[in-house]
């Protein structure tokens, strides 16, 4: 079967010819929620920086707040008070709102440099934050600055009230952290790793798979794969947890070959996953049955009896039966067939509407009492309520006009082999991931984020010299995702260059950023001597004793984006030197005391 991109893909210029401003941000899923009583819908929407409250009752919009531009609104969660309270990713704050129906913020509390996952805990009427520096702050519902501040480990996600404990994801590594009232974490768990049959090549001329799904294939024997990508993780009602999130299936990528980082199960090295922890038990893989890229988010009925994963890349919400989709252990079998054919965004499901553009991508869901399901899409933008009895969809319009970007839709968009470049680099940064190729050996990858524009040339070895002509080699031969237009790769770079690099972490020992600084702009270090100008990079190829010429990194958000250096031998920034990347060559370190390596450390955090 051969998957073509949208027309909505292909439309790359405007009426008059040009390509429009840049707009929307990377999809991050689960910002909209609905009430308790299933009255209202409060969305979060990210791409525009406002909040809209849908009365599900009369299908109306009944509130439109304005956020200052750049917020980023995220994860939305309601008290039990009937309060909104809704987490601003990059206005690094959490906005309360007194109920659904109110149409201006009560308050707005600085929480962290950037908010991710929040979480209401009736026992204390508290509302936590989780971080992506690895704070998780805590308010009192009704209102005041934060009560404590705990630093746990950088790259928080979601949190899930447990008892008088709470449960905190690492968004790259997938991992669960449980911690107790004192802040204390108390065990960490993350999923399993399954097996696959490995033997990456791409697509037969037929369409099918380097091999026969279910049978290795004579250049890939069982390989493993590793949980990776924690995109969303919400509680059951019968107090189980359920992930969705990403694998890597750790096999040797081909870059040469078209399709080269397809499998013989006929898809690509990242696989959507499901995994259930329930309380006193290891976490529990099961098969998954939702399929394509980008499970952003994951919503469940107040009985608990469905389940519904949205599906970015593929633009699908699947709904399921909860005790057959969580009941199916992973066996590392191939997944079977897809039945579903690519959705064709060119069809418009709303007949009301005046356009013939599509719905575009979903990216949060969420069920009433009723079993309705509510899906926003961001794009039209509007919300699609289903009925549970297969009755038609009805859509409600969101204010303001649609959303559009030719380089948003090429970043999430789901190739042939069922990965987006939103895959490996989620939301405009990388994975945390180190990857094995047969040409080079291995590779970190890389972070788009941090004005890419200036970064040039790109990939490991700079031998990239433009976006363009690095679309025209890993998203449409090694992706399999097809030739791109002019417009489309024109589109692509302004987007990315939207997005800013992670925001340093506070911390209260100033002096020893100081005493870094003094250490990384001396002369004996050497290290300004390549890691200058805004970005800490002068963009060049460099020999530092690590095999080979390589590009020099921005140091922009270095703190964010462990391991390091092109192979990821440095699993943190003090590994890097004292255990590889440590040569005489790479600046001049050896003769730093721990101490003083210590302040070094702190002061590239602070980037």
């Amino acid at each position: 079967m051969k998957w073509i991109l949208p027309l909505a893909l292909l439309i790359g210029c405007s009426e008059r010819g040009q390509t429009p401003p840049p707009w929307g941000v990377p999809i991050t899923g689960g910002t909209m929620m609905v009430t308790r009583d299933g009255s209202h819908a409060v969305i979060a929407d990210p791409d525009r920086d406002r909040i809209v409250s849908v009365d599900l009752i009369t299908r109306t919009v009944v509130a439109e707040i304005a956020l200052t531009p750049g917020d980023e609104p995220g994860r939305v969660i309601e008290d039990g008070a009937g309060r909104i309270h809704v987490a601003l990713r990059r206005g690094g704050s959490l906005v309360t709102l007194a109920s659904a129906n109110a149409t201006a913020i009560t308050e707005r509390r600085w929480a962290c440099g950037e908010p991710r996952g929040l979480a209401y805990q009736a026992s204390t009427d508290a509302v936590h934050v989780a971080c992506a520096g690895g704070e998780l702050v805590t308010f009192a519902a009704a209102g005041g600055d934060a009560v404590r501040s705990l630093r746990i480990e950088r790259d928080l996600r979601d949190i899930v009230v447990r008892g008088e404990e709470l449960v905190v994801t690492r968004f790259r590594t997938a991992e669960l952290l449980t911690i107790d009232a004192q802040g204390v974490v108390l065990a960490r768990e993350k999923p399993p790793i399954v097996q696959r049959f490995g033997g990456f090549g791409g697509p037969q001329p037929d369409g099918s798979g380097a091999g026969d799904a279910g049978a290795p294939s004579e250049s890939g024997g069982l390989v493993n794969a590793v949980a990776a990508i924690a995109w969303r993780t919400i509680a059951l009602p019968d107090g189980r947890i359920v992930m969705t999130h990403q694998r890597q299936v750790q096999d040797t990528l081909d870059a040469e070959q078209e399709g080269g980082y397809g499998s013989d199960c006929g898809g690509g090295p990242v696989e959507t996953a499901l995994t259930v922890v329930a309380p006193g038990q290891l976490p529990f893989p099961v098969q998954s049955l939702a399929r394509g890229a980008l499970p952003v988010d994951i919503a469940t009925t107040p009985s608990g009896d469905r389940i519904a994963v949205v599906v970015a890349g593929r633009k699908t919400v699947q709904v399921m039966d909860t005790g057959f989709a969580l009941g199916s252990p992973d066996r590392g079998e191939c997944p079977p067939p897809d039945p579903m054919e690519p959705p064709d965004d060119d069809d418009d499901d709303d007949k009301d509407d005046d356009t013939d553009e599509g719905v575009g991508a979903p990216t949060s869901a969420a069920f009433r009492p009723n079993g309705e399901l509510i899906v926003f899409y961001p794009e039209k933008p509007a919300i699609e309520i289903r009925a549970p009895a297969g009755a038609p969809s009805l859509f409600v319009r969101l204010p303001g006009h649609r959303g559009a970007d030719a380089g948003r839709a090429v970043f999430h968009a789901q190739t042939q082999i069922g990965v987006s470049c939103a895959s490996c680099h989620p939301e405009g940064r990388e994975d945390g991931l180190v990857w094995d190729f047969a040409e080079f050996g291995k590779r970190r990858t890389q972070s788009l984020a941090g004005h890419i524009l200036e970064r040039a040339p790109y990939h490991w070895s700079g031998d990239m010299a433009s976006l363009p002509v690095l679309m025209d080699d890993v998203f449409a031969v090694r992706m399999a995702g097809g030739q791109l237009t002019s417009a489309q790769k024109s589109a692509l770079g302004p987007w990315l260059d939207r997005i800013p690099a992670p925001p340093a972490i506070a911390t209260a020992d100033v002096a020893a950023v100081d005493r870094g600084r003094d250490i990384f702009e001396s002369a004996d270090a050497g290290c300004v001597a390549c890691h200058n100008g805004d970005l800490y990079s002068n963009n060049k190829l460099v020999n530092v004793g690590t095999g080979g010429l390589f590009k020099v990194p921005s140091l922009l958000g270095v703190g964010a984006r462990a391991p390091y250096m092109h192979d990821g031998c440095a699993q943190t920034l003090m590994d890097r030197f004292t255990v590889c990347g440590n040569s005489a060559a790479h600046g001049q370190t050896s003769h730093l005391a721990p101490a003083e390596l210590g302040d070094l450390v702190t002061y590239l955090e602070s980037l």
